[in-house]
């Protein structure tokens, strides 16, 4: 009797073992309508599963606990087989070859890497290792009021910052007393102030740090070309509200209550909300290109992909799951379901993304991506959007309070620079 009670024991844990190892844990952030957003992993899962024989267990982190979690995961924390993931460059450098992210550079054939942006592949690509695939943009371009556009006789959206200046003296309006009922133009539309700051510097030229996230690259033109393009729409042109630098301040509510009529960088799903919570403005607003600086017409890029993490077992597993999400039809679900641009020009060519002109202007301006991320772990205090934030202090001290540009920039330079010799 104890031998078949042994046998049978190991009998059921042969079975366990096996089922295991044909299962793997997966993590994603939520998007989109809840509902919609689980049922389309629900559905790529069951199809996953039948073609593969692997089950995927689906779970949701919070956004307002996901950058915790995955420090705590870049720091020696549980970690899923596999997961939508973020800022690989700052978690990457914070885990070593330790915990975090996991290269898959063996893998990296089984992929036609051709077939995405160029601009999405860098926010999967860290010191020549290659870590997954990019499934959805975040990515930001001008949005303007045609209607007023329109009425002041402009011809189309600016495509420099000359012609920006210009249309948005145009476009500001002001009741006899001088009191402003229509600005003509602001910077962004996120609630983050840095990342007003983000897309004109890039534009300019300039860098915030090096390649290898070592050294701070503010003290240069770019950044006082940036600034004073900034400081210039606040209180030369006096064409911005200075009140966007505060917290709580709604650009969205202002925008579609007639209160602004440019945007410099506007999230890409500001579209989709615009066509669902305000039909009021429909054929009044459009995307476009974001105006060139001096040197470029670079746009603001956020990025989620989809990647292992290290202390996994089921590497094969993930990556068989990763080559089916890369598939074009599925990627299209997912963008579908989180109303995120895709990463790939197919996708992107879609019927879902060309039946709308404002769907149509946000896939061009992937071709001018520029990711949000940076190499060093030190990133996400530099970048923070409060006081005592080495950026954010910069923008507001130049913009906001006037202080000598100079020694603004210096002094933010230093205070970086020593954020990255200490981390």
């Amino acid at each position: 009797m104890k031998l078949l009670k042994v046998g049978a024991a190991i009998s059921v844990l042969a079975f366990a073992s096996a089922a295991q190892a044909e299962s793997i844990q997966f993590w994603t952030m939520p998007y989109g309508d809840q509902i919609q957003w689980k049922d389309t992993w629900a559905e790529l899962a069951k199809d996953f599963e039948a073609e593969s024989g692997i089950e995927v267990n689906h779970e949701i982190v919070a956004w307002g606990s996901a950058f915790q979690t995955y420090l705590t995961i870049a720091q020696g924390g549980a970690a899923p087989d596999c997961a939508d993931m973020y800022w690989l460059h700052s978690f990457t450098s914070i885990g070593g070859d330790k915990y975090g992210p996991m290269p898959i550079n063996e893998h990296r054939s089984k992929f036609d890497l051709d077939a995405f942006y160029s601009g999405a592949l860098t926010d999967v690509k860290f010191q020549s290792d290659f870590y997954g695939i990019p499934w959805r943009g975040d990515i930001r371009s001008t949005l303007y009021r045609t209607d007023f556009f329109e009425e002041a006789g402009i011809d189309g959206p600016p495509t420099t910052w000359g012609e920006t200046i210009e249309a948005a003296k145009a476009l500001t309006k002001r009741d006899d007393s001088g009191n402003v009922t229509r600005w003509g133009y602001s910077f962004g539309t996120s609630s983050k102030q840095v990342d007003y700051l983000l897309p004109l510097y890039w534009q300019a030229g300039g860098e915030m740090m090096s390649e290898d996230g070592k050294t701070a690259t503010l003290d240069n033109q770019a950044m006082r070309d940036a600034l004073t393009f900034m400081q210039d729409m606040v209180h030369k042109y006096k064409v911005t509200d200075i009140d966007v630098f505060e917290s709580g301040y709604d650009t969205r509510t202002a925008f579609v209550s007639d209160q602004i009529a440019l945007i410099g960088s506007a999230q890409q799903n500001w579209g989709k909300r615009f066509d669902a919570e305000f039909p009021e403005i429909d054929g009044k607003w459009a995307f476009a290109s974001s105006a060139a600086g001096s040197q470029d017409a670079d746009s603001f890029s956020g990025a989620g992909y989809i990647g292992l993490l290290r202390g996994t077992q089921k590497v094969d597993q993930c990556v068989s799951w990763l080559e089916f999400l890369a598939r074009d039809e599925n990627m299209l679900a997912l963008s579908q379901a989180s109303g995120n641009v895709a990463t790939k020009p197919a996708v992107m060519a879609s019927e879902f993304w060309s039946d709308r002109p404002w769907k149509k202007a946000v896939g061009l301006a992937l071709n001018d991506a520029h990711t949000s991320q940076h190499p060093a772990p030190a990133w996400s205090s530099i970048a923070t959007s409060e006081p005592g934030g080495v950026i954010f202090d910069l923008i507001y001290n130049v913009v906001v309070l006037q202080k000598d540009m100079d020694s603004e920039i210096a002094n933010a330079q230093e205070l970086m620079q020593a954020e990255l010799d200490r981390t």
